[in-house]
């Protein structure tokens, strides 16, 4: 498990994209801030209530925040990480002045892109970005979200 690059080694960097950011999971974490997630796409397919990200050659701006150790097992439950659902993977994301770090994201299995019909084609516009504009603490605090 790779520890974020906070001074303290006790957090790690999460990536919020979805319901982390609508249901506000980021609200009390340390070191929230925008960022660019760089080699995947966003999808929100109109079936689903929440996006997915997916491997690509695109980009999407997301949120990046730090957790503790024991918050990552709560998230990892969230994600229907022992089901099967979604896997923890690292990710490279660009910080602000297109500062290089990493961090963990959650994916779909292989097994949920497949029952899911999961296709970078279902969604060319990041349609998850009119989602999360309906949230003015979110558009207030993080403007950069939108750029």
């Amino acid at each position: 498990m790779k520890i974020s690059n906070t001074p303290d080694s006790n957090f790690i960097s999460v990536i919020g994209y979805g319901t982390f950011i609508t249901r506000g999971l980021w609200k009390n974490k340390f070191n929230v801030e925008v960022c660019t997630v760089i080699n995947y796409s966003r999808i929100f397919p109109g079936n689903n209530w929440f996006p997915y990200a997916l491997k690509s050659a695109g980009s999407f701006k997301a949120l990046k925040f730090d957790v503790t150790k024991e918050e990552i097992y709560f998230l990892d439950k969230i994600e229907g990480v022992n089901n099967g659902l979604f896997k923890r993977v690292m990710v490279d994301i660009l910080l602000k002045n297109n500062r290089p770090s990493s961090a963990f994201m959650y994916v779909p299995t292989e097994e949920t892109i497949v029952s899911q019909k999961l296709a970078l084609e279902s969604d060319k516009i990041d349609r998850w970005k009119e989602k999360i504009k309906k949230i003015p603490e979110v558009v207030r605090k993080f403007p950069d979200l939108f750029t």
